[in-house]
């Protein structure tokens, strides 16, 4: 399978997403600015207002907190210690900017998230993957339990189209573009974007 380089697949992920959470109470915001030194967290998923969680939630985000953090990784890069790194980096100083001077708003209020495209070998030879769902593991890192969802070994599950779409197995792709039911009406043109050509 050829996927071309000139795929902006964290910009995919995005627009896919925020278009997931489109009429819910989520939010979404992608390469948010987190300090003075830039440093772009992937994905961040806010919890706005009161509503709906999404219909029938994709497998892994079941139980969204007000603030979910998602770091991602596609079928080009690798899902590593040093990736998990930077997430809880990310983590530490969102949580900063968004306290009160007072105190820290409550750990329970944040969730980490780690998608990757391909399965983290590397990542599971030092560290326990416990799989709770197929394609989705807890991962404990230092003392904060991260979810990792492996979009390549996701469930066929029509709710997980999301996901699907972001496989890099073609006929997941192509089974999640005929089923995923878009809720905006967004131009990927307008911003240079494209799935790959197997589609």
């Amino acid at each position: 399978m050829h996927i071309e380089e000139k795929i902006s697949w964290h910009r995919l992920s995005a627009i896919a997403l925020t278009d997931y959470f489109t009429g819910t109470a989520y939010e979404v915001e992608s390469e948010k600015d987190l300090s003075l030194i830039q440093q772009f967290l992937d994905i961040l998923i806010i919890r706005r207002c009161e509503g709906e969680q999404p219909e029938d939630s994709a497998d892994g985000l079941e139980d969204l907190a007000e603030h979910n953090l998602m770091t991602y990784k596609s079928h080009q890069e690798a899902l590593d210690g040093w990736t998990m790194n930077e997430l809880v980096g990310h983590y530490v100083s969102y949580r900063k900017l968004v306290s009160p001077k007072e105190k820290f708003v409550p750990e329970e209020c944040f969730r980490l998230y780690a998608v990757s495209t391909r399965f983290p070998r590397n990542l599971s030879a030092s560290v326990t993957l416990k799989e709770y769902k197929k394609g989705v593991y807890d991962v404990i890192w230092g003392n904060l339990r991260i979810s990792l969802i492996v979009l390549s070994r996701i469930s066929q599950d029509r709710k997980n189209a999301i996901w699907h779409l972001f496989s890099a197995i073609p006929e997941a792709v192509r089974q999640g573009a005929d089923t995923y039911r878009w809720r905006r009406k967004y131009s990927f043109h307008r911003h240079n974007l494209r799935f790959p050509n197997f589609l």
